[in-house]
């Protein structure tokens, strides 16, 4: 679990949405009905729109477009969206008064317990899942991934893992108890109780881990590597987030540093390291593993880095 740099609430609107419990209606239909426009223009003003839309296609479980196409929502609904709006601006993520977040072409449930999930952690997993098909392409073997997603969180990771390789093993571990209980709603949610084991550890030195040595394919993290001193400067959204997720020591690299000098030794010969770290993180990086590849995210920032054994 991590915070993205120069972060704030994700405001991506949902990619999916479940079958809907309320009906927009034309505008017009009755007094009491407020257009749906005028409504994200209003709250607009508080907070950002893309926010505001996020709020409104949840309550009413409909595509984003249909909210502006001439809908009216209920007088009733329009108070249930001013109130979320008001908490918004107070400072509370658009995506716990929701209790959900997209990642990548599915949604997981988040709450206070866990981190939010960022288009950073999609691109994390999207380059290492091409480099393990491209290993599995030129040893011509069936990926059959025994991965450990260290920091699930959300179990986001463990999920997209699960969902690219349907033979897969998936180890999913955080040091947080409770967000291992939102992990395994998530789980459970999308069917995969049976291929993903969640476990407890705080360090890789822990048995859970450690007897894993040589047989991973993969070991991906997404750990906390905000650095202490900055956590009082993030923005007031994400200081709402557990700091268990953000806190990385003083230098943000406490875990960022296990990983790179304990990890290797978990996975097997040819097998994958991939961590997401911190945009100061380089010089840590190239001073424990020289040899990992450091690459920089869809803003120009130092986001990832990989290391194959």
């Amino acid at each position: 679990m991590s915070e993205p740099s120069q972060r704030t609430a994700r405001n991506r609107n949902p990619t999916t949405n479940p079958p809907r419990h309320e009906r927009t209606q034309r505008a017009g239909n009755r007094d009491s009905d407020v257009a749906a426009a005028a409504l994200l223009t209003e709250a607009a003003r508080s907070i950002p729109r893309t926010d505001a839309e996020y709020l409104l296609v949840h309550l009413l479980q409909v595509p984003r477009h249909e909210l502006y196409v001439g809908s009216a929502i209920t007088s009733r609904t329009a108070s249930r969206f001013r109130r979320l709006v008001l908490r918004a601006r107070n400072g509370e993520p658009v995506q716990y008064l929701t209790r959900s977040a997209p990642f990548l072409d599915f949604q997981v449930q988040v709450d206070h317990r866990v981190l939010i999930p960022r288009p950073e952690t999609e691109e994390l997993i999207v380059r290492a899942l091409s480099r393990v098909r491209s290993g599995c392409e030129q040893q011509a073997v069936s990926p059959k991934l025994f991965a450990v997603d260290y920091g699930t969180g959300s179990g986001c990771i463990a999920i997209a893992l699960a969902l690219a390789f349907p033979q897969a093993s998936i180890l999913a571990v955080d040091a947080s108890k409770a967000a291992l209980a939102v992990a395994a709603q998530n789980l459970a949610r999308h069917g995969l109780v049976s291929r993903v084991r969640l476990a407890q550890a705080r360090s890789l030195e822990e048995r859970t881990l450690s007897r894993l040595r040589g047989r991973l394919d993969l070991l991906i993290s997404n750990p906390p590597y905000v650095p202490t001193p900055r956590l009082a400067r993030l923005h007031r959204t994400v200081r709402r987030e557990p700091r268990l997720a953000l806190d990385g020591g003083p230098k943000g690299a406490n875990i960022v540093a296990m990983l790179l000098t304990q990890g290797l030794g978990l996975v097997r010969p040819g097998g994958l390291l991939a961590i997401e770290i911190d945009a100061t993180h380089e010089a840590v990086v190239r001073k424990l593993a020289p040899d990992a590849e450091i690459e920089r995210d869809l803003a120009g920032r130092i986001r990832y880095a990989f290391l194959k054994r």
